[in-house]
């Protein structure tokens, strides 16, 4: 009852799963697939079950279910066993598709392998753009290796099409992601 409560309030979550204290699936419940019972798959071996189960919650990498949609698992321990969430991030598209400002005034969200996850245009999202070459994203993992990374920066940078943009990021901890706001830079120096 209280797997089908979450799934209701939190439109996010596709599955909820709990496991038994030797990482056995017991429950399942799904918006994508049939709900299921003491199915006994294995998880035990899991870094999600691992990392729960030694009382640290487990946030995994973002990953692309059927090549589409982004996705990432969270687990934590629960009771004698581990709750694991697989949460559908095409909902952060829908926060960042409102941050907009001026005429070309964006955001956009990378996740820790500097892969786009969030943009305004979804199809960028899609095609698991990789936005290693952009010199604001060097910037900000550059200046995250140090002892204490720096909450933001901003400066001159350029889009994916070559465009020159202001831009300023700040980190999503603890997953490693980061957030960026850019501007043309025409735009943002204009009278």
């Amino acid at each position: 009852i209280e797997f089908i409560k979450l799934l209701r309030q939190a439109p996010a979550i596709t599955d909820a799963i709990w496991l038994d204290a030797r990482g056995r699936e017991q429950l399942r419940v799904s918006r994508l697939a049939m709900d299921r019972m003491r199915s006994g798959k294995d998880f035990s071996q899991t870094p999600a079950f691992r990392q729960a189960r030694s009382h640290s919650p487990y946030h995994g990498p973002v990953y692309f279910r059927e090549g589409t949609e982004p996705y990432l698992t969270l687990a934590v321990a629960a009771g004698a066993g581990v709750t694991l969430v697989e949460v559908n991030l095409k909902f952060v598209w829908d926060v960042i598709t409102n941050i907009h400002f001026g005429e070309t005034g964006h955001a956009y969200v990378i996740d820790a392998g500097n892969h786009l996850i969030s943009h305004p245009d979804i199809s960028l999202v899609l095609k698991k753009t990789d936005l290693s070459s952009l010199p604001q994203v060097q910037r900000a993992r550059a200046a995250n290796t140090l002892p204490v990374p720096t909450a933001a920066d901003s400066g001159d940078g350029h889009d994916p099409l070559g465009h020159a943009v202001l831009t300023a990021y700040a980190r999503i901890e603890p997953l490693g992601w980061s957030v960026f706001v850019e501007q043309d830079r025409q735009e943002a120096f204009a009278p």
